[in-house]
Formats: C-alpha cells, structure tokens, sequence
C-alpha cells in the first residue's frame, strides 16, 4: 500500500505488523504500525500525525531523553573497566556530557506506532550506554508530556 506520508506500507509476514521507511536527515528510520486490537486507521492516523511532525516530535524526545536519562550517563555509565596486557584493569572515565552534548549522540532510527495511543521512539546513542537503545515513550500519543525514556536491551 503507498501512502501520501508515510511512503510505501508493506506488511510483515512474520509479525503481522506494517511497516514504512522514511528518510530522516541522512538516515532511513522504520516506522511499524502495530494495531493491537485497535483499527488498523487509528494508528494509521498516529503515525501520520508523527511523521508529519517528525522534527518537533523528534526534538521533544530527544529532550525527554536528556531530562531521564543523562544523570544515569555521568554517574556510572561514563566509566568502564579495560583489561590492560598483564590481566589488571584499568578504570577509563569519558567525560561527563552537557545537556547539547547528549543530545548530539541520540540519532533515531526506528518509532514504533501501537494502536492509538503509544508511541515509542529508538535511538542509536553513539555506545554511551554500551549498546542498549535509549527508547522514549508516549502512551499519550501525541502528548509527550508524561513520555518517558529507558534504556532497552
């Protein structure tokens, strides 16, 4: 199915859901429709709405992220252990990061629309958390007042 904004919807045999690819900045980012027992149109709706106001919902995510999530960094996930060639470990601290320099590493790459109410936007984090997924979550729609961030993986 071709759609006006989200482009070509194909479906995913295995899982059932429907899946878009759009072009984001220089990246292309997955956009799967779950309905989950709503119509497939409500979230359809939804995840136009997202789409077609991708930057805005973007920034208040990544927002949401730092507000949640860049504490949790610059205590403990800045620093890690090396193993060094005679067996011994050595603690190696990243510098702590500012609000725009946490901001700077999150990059979307997948949103997830699930019947008309959540949404859930994946980010790459440049291995700041070791490779978990920073995720940001509306269970609000397009309220992202209450959103959240964790970590997923």
């Amino acid at each position: 199915m071709h759609h006006e904004i989200l482009g070509e919807i194909i479906l995913d045999g295995e899982s059932g859901d429907r899946i878009a690819t759009i072009s984001y900045g220089s990246r292309q980012v997955n956009v799967r429709l779950m309905p989950d027992d709503q119509a497939f149109e409500a979230t359809l709706r939804l995840a136009e709405g997202v789409v077609g106001r991708l930057d805005e919902f973007d920034a208040i995510a990544k927002q949401v992220a730092v507000a949640d999530l860049r504490e949790t960094y610059n205590t403990g996930w800045n620093e890690f252990d090396e193993a060094q060639p005679d067996g011994s470990l050595k603690t190696v601290s990243n510098p702590q990061l500012s609000e725009a320099e946490f901001k700077r590493k999150l990059s979307l790459n997948a949103i997830n629309v699930t019947g008309d109410q959540m949404i859930d936007f994946f980010y790459d984090d440049e291995n700041m958390f070791w490779g978990h997924s920073v995720v940001v979550n509306s269970l609000n729609g397009l309220d992202f007042t209450k959103a959240t961030a964790e970590l997923f993986g």
